[in-house]
């Protein structure tokens, strides 16, 4: 009697918590506040496919350059990584709230991230400081 009603405990709490998940995930495959670094910095890796949004939001750089370059990476498990797009964000860089945005479509089924290319002309003593980085993979959103 007592396994039936740990059993029936646990059938509860797994269908609990994987309600919880799929009710909380949405569109965002990550999210980060206060992030940056110098050129070469890598973000977090997401799983995608099809179309992916990078956003930054409030950009600043420690020697006032207002333009940085973010190129998306495919990650390949057994080979070189796959550079696809590299977009220029200058728009974040106009103040408070202020968003940039880079979108990508047909992208095969992969991990990806991306990278602080460059920073205005090239800096690399600069250091990049992003409030808000939100990386969507829905593009019915």
């Amino acid at each position: 009697m007592a396994g039936k009603r740990l059993r029936r405990a646990s059938v509860v709490l797994g269908a609990a918590a994987a309600l919880a998940f799929s009710t909380t995930t949405g569109a965002w495959a990550w999210t980060a506040s206060n992030w940056g670094g110098a050129e070469g910095k890598l973000s977090q890796q997401w799983v995608d496919e099809s179309y992916n949004e990078i956003n930054f939001t409030d950009c600043a750089d420690v020697y006032g350059r207002k333009s940085t370059d973010i190129a998306l990476w495919q990650q390949i498990d057994w080979g070189s990584d796959t550079k696809h797009d590299t977009s220029t964000f200058t728009n974040c860089f106009n103040g408070n709230g202020y968003k940039s945005t880079a979108t990508e479509s047909g992208l095969p089924y992969d991990s990806y991230y991306f990278e602080i290319d460059k920073i205005g002309s090239g800096c690399m003593s600069c250091a990049l400081i992003v409030t808000k980085v939100e990386v969507d993979t829905t593009l019915a959103d």
